[in-house]
């Protein structure tokens, strides 16, 4: 069956792309051979007037290339050959002597934008399904179709490198701010408007003549043009830190430990502007960042800027070449391997893993209005949920619609929403100082702090008016669901929904099946929780369940050295440099010593079973009044504002000695990475998690595991099992018995099987 179907109507050359079997269109070697023919044909028809794109998916124009593709590249020829010739494709369709107009609807990603971008003039849909990416650096990929040469030629700089560099999908009124499309309208009038459009530039080959001319020279024509609109400003790009101390959450004040150290690159970025001499010491100055962030693990955002600056240095063809031949070189990296195998195994986890038919959820109830509960309502009802959230009065219970109209205005500031949708969404939410207002709901999610017998109170209370088939989910981050469970008369529709803060960003949400939960709600909190736009994984009913209990090792090691003499410092560091977006001891800082100190109390039972040792230096310092960031008293000092971050010398004092000794960083890094590690073998060895992709996906998106090294599981099979294996050793030999390589390990290396086949 073909993919591209071509009609022509008034000579406009209507060209429908439409994959069979598929909810996207995809960049495949099909699609580029029917691509092709097209232009063989369009080349030769003299009569035609125009060229219009579109798509008749759903909310898909193209979403970018096969990811098999990539898979299937055998060396750098191989993938040199597939950027050429899409290269050769997307010249040919910029150079047809009649303007070709992208009419677009949803989304457009990768080689779908690089379509766009070849296109005479994008007119799209006002839809909030229609964003625009170069996904391409996620993957450890430069842009392979003329994504580096032509955005910077349209937008101008300080637009596209922000693009470039970070992977960021922007929504469309967003795109047409900075001058990425030309024109929005209703879905209905889509093909309509572009034939409309189509008709007024056949008639006036100036004017897209122009239009394409400005996008093509690769110089600072399109900068100039866009300099001034929009924009990537610090307060328009960066998160908002929407952290408080509710103690509710173990990754409660954390704000970027999951996320990819792309979203760093911004700043860079957005300093890069001006004319060509003017940008290279800023090109200088962006490398350096990049390379601070980076720290040399991902090669992708340094080639994607020297796509840039050899473009604008040497013209577009020079340009498109050399992306061409980036593009070669990268695809066979093994950090672009493990970041392709990484993006699969997140794609897995948008599906429901449950068979069975979960309950058709549209109205949730919540209650709770701290950080949790008010990110959890936020992120809900942008989704499409019609929420009413309970607390103990209306004015605390309006703090969930507080932050969601400060999460929604900062989208309409943005030029990302108009405030006519923010006011459509917030009066979504319903708010209640009773939990009658309950009984018709099919799902209630508790959000209450980290304490059982609150959490026990809120589940009697909510099961005396729900109805019998109505789903109660907890949120915890350690609390066994069993235990809570224990309050319900049902405990069969009690589940566990780990959130990770703050709700509204984190990617990722556990899913805890307690010991008498059926197998419907399972499939009912998946569905959810995917429905909000999360990763899920499903996961065993222990302390700390998964995430938690494998940061937890990683943190009592960081303790441990601190005693033995290291420098704070100096673990940081060697964490980061492993790949971590952060350290151990300034994560303990930013989630709260208090909160750390908590949640060490419960899962201390299960490591001290093992005979493993653990620090009490965080609870002596818990009790002296150290709570880390949040009251300025922490590892680190807080009481001036410092672009590095002293160390709060008097912390030493609660580790036994203050002088410091000098440790190796391999050695500290060796220590933490591999005692994580082999929590996460104890896990799947004692069943909670079910499977090393279920490890893997939860260390990267929960945690921030680095993307490169593909999460514990690959990391093993990457580095060798037997490898792993015998660092274990030594350090049990060295340390103790916390580094005793679990059992599954040792089979793996008596087999000689690898984790994934």
């Amino acid at each position: 069956m073909s993919i591209l179907n071509l009609t022509v109507e008034d000579q406009i050359a209507i060209l429908t792309i439409d994959q069979p079997g598929s909810e996207t269109n995809r960049i495949s070697r099909n699609l580029m051979s029917e691509f092709g023919d097209f232009l063989d044909e369009a080349e030769r028809n003299t009569r035609l007037r125009a060229v219009i794109l579109q798509s008749t998916k759903e909310d898909s124009f193209i979403a970018g290339a096969d990811i098999r593709l990539f898979m299937g590249f055998k060396n750098k020829n191989d993938a040199l050959s597939f950027s050429l010739d899409g290269n050769r494709l997307l010249n040919r369709l910029e150079a047809l002597p009649v303007p070709v107009i992208a009419a677009i609807h949803g989304a457009t990603h990768g080689g779908g934008l690089e379509v766009a971008l070849a296109c005479h003039y994008r007119i799209a849909t006002d839809s909030s399904s229609t964003r625009f990416s170069l996904p391409e650096v996620t993957l450890g990929l430069c842009p392979a179709a003329g994504g580096s040469q032509r955005l910077p030629a349209l937008v101008g700089m300080a637009k596209a490198l922000p693009m470039l560099l970070t992977g960021r999908a922007i929504p469309v009124l967003e795109a047409k701010n900075i001058g990425l499309v030309n024109d929005l309208v209703p879905q209905s009038s889509l093909l309509q408007a572009a034939k409309v459009v189509a008709g007024r530039l056949a008639g006036d080959a100036s004017v897209w003549k122009r239009k394409a001319a400005m996008q093509s020279v690769g110089s600072d024509a399109g900068q100039r043009k866009h300099e001034s609109a929009g924009g990537y400003s610090n307060e328009q790009n960066g998160d908002r830190d929407n952290a408080s101390d509710n103690g509710q959450d173990f990754e409660s004040r954390l704000q970027n430990i999951a996320k990819a150290p792309f979203t760093l690159l911004a700043r860079a970025a957005r300093t890069v502007k001006g004319t060509v001499l003017e940008r290279q010491p800023a090109f200088i100055k962006a490398e350096k960042e990049m390379q601070m962030q980076t720290r040399g693990s991902y090669p992708a955002p340094a080639s994607i800027l020297e796509c840039v600056r050899y473009g604008l240095k040497n013209g577009m063809e020079a340009g498109l070449d050399f992306e061409s031949r980036m593009f070669g070189e990268l695809a066979m990296t093994p950090e672009s391997r493990q970041l392709i195998l990484a993006f699969l195994a997140r794609r897995s986890a948008r599906k429901n893993p449950s068979r069975k038919r979960p309950l058709d959820v549209g109205h949730i109830g919540v209650v709770g209005t701290g950080l949790m509960g008010s990110g959890i309502t936020s992120l809900s009802v942008r989704k499409g949920f019609a929420i009413t959230v309970r607390d103990r009065d209306y004015t605390s219970a309006g703090r969930a619609k507080q932050t969601t109209w400060y999460d929604l205005q900062h989208l309409v500031k943005r030029k990302a929403m108009l405030p006519f949708e923010r006011d459509r969404i917030l009066a979504e939410i319903r708010l209640s100082d009773s939990y009658d207002d309950f009984a018709a709901l099919p799902m209630v999610i508790e959000a209450v702090v980290e304490d059982i017998s609150v959490k026990h109170a809120v589940i009697r209370e909510v099961e005396s008016v729900v109805s019998d088939d109505a789903v109660i989910a907890t949120n915890t981050s350690a609390i066994p669901i069993a235990d809570i469970a224990k309050a319900a008369h049902r405990p069969e529709r009690i589940i566990g929904m780990h959130y990770f803060s703050p709700a509204q960003k984190m990617p990722l949400v556990e899913i805890i099946r307690g010991d008498k939960t059926r197998e419907d709600v399972v499939a009912t909190a998946c569905d959810v929780a995917i429905r909000q736009g999360k990763h899920v994984i499903v996961v065993g009913d222990a302390p700390g369940f998964y995430v938690t209990r494998i940061i937890m090792p990683m943190i009592n090691e960081a303790m441990l050295l601190i005693a033995e003499g290291a420098d704070i410092r100096v673990i940081d560091t060697a964490v980061k440099n492993f790949g971590f977006p952060v350290g151990p001891v300034t994560l303990v800082d930013e989630v709260g010593i208090d909160v750390v100190s908590h949640i060490m109390e419960e899962i201390n039972p299960l490591f001290k079973k093992r005979g493993s040792r653990i620090s009490q230096s965080i609870h002596r310092l818990y009790e002296s009044g150290f709570a880390g960031k949040k009251n300025r008293r922490g590892f680190y000092n807080y009481e001036t504002r410092r672009s590095k971050k002293l160390v709060n010398e008097e912390v030493y004092t609660f580790f036994g000695r203050k002088k410091r000794r000098d440790f190796q960083l391999n050695e500290i890094m060796d220590r933490i990475s591999l005692v994580m590690i082999n929590e996460a073998l104890h896990c799947l060895e004692d069943g909670v998690i079910d499977q090393p992709r279920t490890g893997d996906i939860g260390a990267m998106l929960g945690m921030g595991f680095p993307g490169f090294r593909g999460g514990p599981f690959r990391f093993i099979d990457a580095t060798g099992p037997k490898k792993v294996w015998d660092k274990l050793q030594y350090l049990n030999s060295l340390h103790g018995i916390r580094f005793k390589p679990a059992k599954i390990l040792g089979d793996n290396v008596k087999s000689g099987k690898p984790f994934y086949p």
